[in-house]
């Protein structure tokens, strides 16, 4: 049995762990990302400022306005550990907090090792999906005191309140896992935030854009440039493959709360571009329209983008006419599997027909990104060809994006499989991997570790179909011409060109490599 699927005891108690005599006056705050592979320098990585840190500064400022906090976002800086050094000696913070998707766990260690290694006095909080996942292998492996599961703000505030009131790490404290006795404590969760317009917004101050000069946002934006806005919070469909760490219903800002938020970036910054980060922009529609309605009357000019997957069967024409209306110029609609049985299996329970209506209407008008998915348990290879030949459908669409279904601890999904220790081990390697399938090289596939009846797909099937999707989607000239019209009316060459270097993931793509892409 695997080392995570044990000692793990369900309790709420307190755990002290000698943490003596804790003043807290500094709190550094870490957003932990993969570190660029040095090895690699043609692949090209994304990022945008670390929101969810941003609105944990601003809550704890509300209750603690004495304290000094810094925020590192390790994406910004061309070597993080140094600066993390530097900064445990110059900034001298009293407690540390980490923040990390799971994709990034390697560098999560690296940093706590760090950490660890140069102030080993220094309490470290672990937060994000990454921690809310697993938190188990976070505590086990010692690079947290205390793991936050779920939503942080008001969980974050009262361990802060507590920490300076005691010389120990608080042990019942809701929302949270801790160590006792080498085994994981987890307590009741933390209640979500019933009324989210009374959250703070992320406060801005804490970031300099000028950081952000040349690094690129999955809306191939700089992202000097945009403000990021989360206008809802929660999912309420089941996805097995997902962390869900905001819950399974939609909680949703009033129009006027995102508005105004948008008007404070605009008025205080010069920002004119927004990227919404909602896990489900778009639900429930009416509540969606508000907000596009509100955009349009109040924020004339503004350019906006959609980058994490609108639920695509969630919409209609006057959906698409207020998107325009708004300012949209990108969007991203997730399909998955063109197979109805997956679509029930996952959880998603796409409307396959409305949302091909959706997707042909859609991205005749924007940028489209469509993400589509093969690695299903119990796919077959017949069924993954046809989620490639529905991608192949869709003439306008400017990005179609396939990737590989990833396992995550403590999903739905994880635990369905139901992993053995030695497969644990093998599928952990995975999590290090780019989270897009790639032309060349080797493909690692969890399947190649479950038997047929389980996981029929392997990795020699994956490039087989990868091969197919780069002939018939990717580079399928009528595709490339045509979604190359609808490029031209929001992006300038630059920016084409770079769109076109991260649809290819080739860093050197240039003006020549597209006008031979063109002349296909």
């Amino acid at each position: 049995m695997s080392k995570l699927a044990i000692n793990i005891i369900f309790a709420a108690g307190r755990a002290h762990f000698n943490v003596v005599g804790i003043m807290i006056n500094r709190v550094l705050l870490i957003d932990v990302e993969v570190f660029e592979d040095k090895d690699d320098p043609g692949t090209l990585h994304y990022s945008h400022h670390p929101v969810g840190l941003l609105y944990l500064v601003s809550a704890a400022r509300k209750s603690f306005p004495d304290i000094q906090f810094k925020v590192f976002h390790t994406y910004t800086y061309k070597d993080p550990l140094k600066r993390i050094e530097e900064l445990l000696f110059s900034y001298n913070p009293d407690i540390v907090g980490l923040r990390a998707l799971s994709t990034a766990k390697s560098t999560f260690k690296l940093v706590a090792d760090k950490i660890r290694e140069l102030k080993p006095e220094l309490p470290i909080i672990g937060g994000g999906p990454y921690s809310s996942a697993s938190y188990a292998e976070i505590l086990l492996n010692g690079c947290v005191d205390i793991a936050v599961i779920g939503e942080g703000e008001d969980t974050f505030v009262e361990l802060i309140d507590r920490l300076m009131e005691s010389d120990s790490i608080p042990g019942d404290i809701r929302g949270t896992a801790v160590l006792r006795d080498e085994k994981v404590f987890v307590n009741d969760p933390r209640p979500l935030i019933k009324d989210i317009d009374t959250i703070v917004f992320p406060d801005y101050s804490y970031i300099d854009l000028k950081d952000y000069v040349g690094i690129r946002d999955h809306t191939m934006q700089d992202t000097s440039k945009p403000a990021y806005i989360l206008s809802s919070r929660g999912c309420p469909y089941g996805c097995f493959y997902c962390h869900q760490i905001f819950g399974k219903r939609i909680r949703r800002r009033s129009a006027e709360n995102v508005v105004a938020e948008m008007r404070e970036r605009k008025e205080s910054l010069g920002i004119s571009d927004f990227v919404f980060l909602d896990d489900l922009f778009n639900v429930p529609m009416q509540e969606a329209k508000k907000v596009l309605s509100l955009i349009t009357k109040e924020l004339p000019g503004v350019r906006l983008n959609f980058p994490n997957g609108l639920r695509v069967d969630q919409m209609d024409e006057e959906m698409l006419d207020l998107f325009e209306k708004a300012g949209t110029v990108e969007m991203a609609l997730a399909v998955e599997t063109a197979t109805p049985r997956l679509q029930k299996m996952m959880g998603k329970n796409l409307d396959l027909k409305k949302a091909e209506k959706v997707i042909h209407a859609a991205s005749k008008r924007f940028i489209t990104r469509i993400f589509y998915m093969i690695g299903f348990p119990t796919e077959t290879f017949d069924e993954a060809m046809d989620t490639v030949r529905f991608a192949a459908s869709f003439e306008y669409v400017a990005q179609p994006t396939l990737s590989m279904l990833r396992l995550y601890n403590n999903s739905r999904l994880f635990n369905i499989l139901k992993p053995t220790e030695e497969q644990f081990a093998a599928i952990a390697h995975q999590e290090k991997k780019v989270l897009h399938l790639q032309m060349f090289g080797e493909v690692e596939f969890y399947g190649d570790f479950f038997p047929d009846d389980k996981v029929p797909l392997k990795s020699d099937d994956i490039k087989e179909l990868l091969y197919i999707w780069m002939r018939d989607v990717l580079t399928n000239p009528l595709r490339v011409q045509k979604s190359h019209q609808v490029l031209k009316k929001y992006l300038d060459e630059k920016t084409t060109i770079e769109f076109y270097a991260s649809l290819f993931n080739r860093s050197k793509f240039n003006e020549k490599d597209l006008q031979n892409l063109l002349k296909y």
